[in-house]
């Protein structure tokens, strides 16, 4: 059994591509267990100070990948689907042939305990002697992979013909008359006509849109006076002297 394309990435994904440098390369650094590592977490024979292409990382992620392929067949006695596979080569790339041959996760493995198995996963979250949040995911993700199922697609997987389905029916809109804002919208419904809107509604419209914008400026002028108290009391004064001018002007 080979690691799939999604037990791939997910090392990837998890592993990172370090230390990237501006031409596409990458340069050795110190995880934080204080180990030389280059590439997608290769450790083998690093020492700081190397350098390696992009090509160089990804040919060496795959030796290493081959490695913990063969040390998860050679120590599984159980048969396995390819999800358990990935989750169990990621995890042996992550913490090494070693301690993964005398984790629990194998051992509950291979005594048929396949949710003690993926339980046993979280406990493999320590690096430098400490948890690490990255390593609570990582473990998270791959318990989460070891036990999805591996589900065979129904026959024929695709149709080899495919059609549109028909566009759904659109709501009729009836605009109200004068020039009113509101919108009257109402469902179609077959064989029977949209209703018009009585002339009464529609006038009805009219005035209250008329006065609610007289409403409105009223509220503005409202506004202006109090915050212009003064300037506002010296112009109702000088209205109201207009008015009684003109309306002692008219008498006769």
């Amino acid at each position: 059994m080979k690691i799939s394309d999604e037990g791939l990435r997910l090392i990837k994904n998890f592993e990172g591509y370090h230390t990237r440098l501006k031409d596409g390369s990458c340069a050795a650094y110190l995880c934080p267990a204080g180990v030389a590592t280059i590439g997608f977490g290769c450790t083998e024979g690093v020492k700081l100070g190397m350098v390696w292409s992009a090509e160089q990382a990804e040919e060496a992620l795959r030796r290493e990948v081959a490695k913990f392929e063969a040390a998860v067949s050679r120590s599984v006695t159980v048969e396995i689907n390819q999800n358990e596979y990935d989750a169990m080569v990621s995890l042996a790339y992550n913490i090494g042939a070693a301690a993964f041959a005398r984790s629990s996760i194998l051992r509950r493995l291979n005594k048929g305990d396949r949710t003690g198995a993926a339980q046993a996963f979280r406990l493999w979250n320590q690096g430098g002697g400490r948890v690490l949040p990255g390593l609570v995911s990582r473990r998270m993700r791959e318990a989460a992979l070891f036990l999805k199922p591996v589900e065979k697609p129904e026959e024929p997987f695709m149709p080899q013909t495919v059609s549109a389905s028909a566009e759904p029916a659109k709501p009729a809109t009836v605009a109200t008359a004068a020039g009113a804002a509101a919108v009257v919208a109402t469902q179609t419904i077959p064989g029977l006509p949209i209703p018009s809107v009585p002339p009464e509604i529609a006038d009805s419209v009219t005035n209250i849109s008329i006065w609610k914008d007289v409403g409105e400026q009223i509220w503005t002028l409202k506004e202006w006076a109090v915050s212009q108290p003064m300037l506002a009391g010296a112009l109702s004064l000088s209205i109201g002297g207009f008015w009684l001018w003109s309306k002692k002007k008219a008498a006769p």
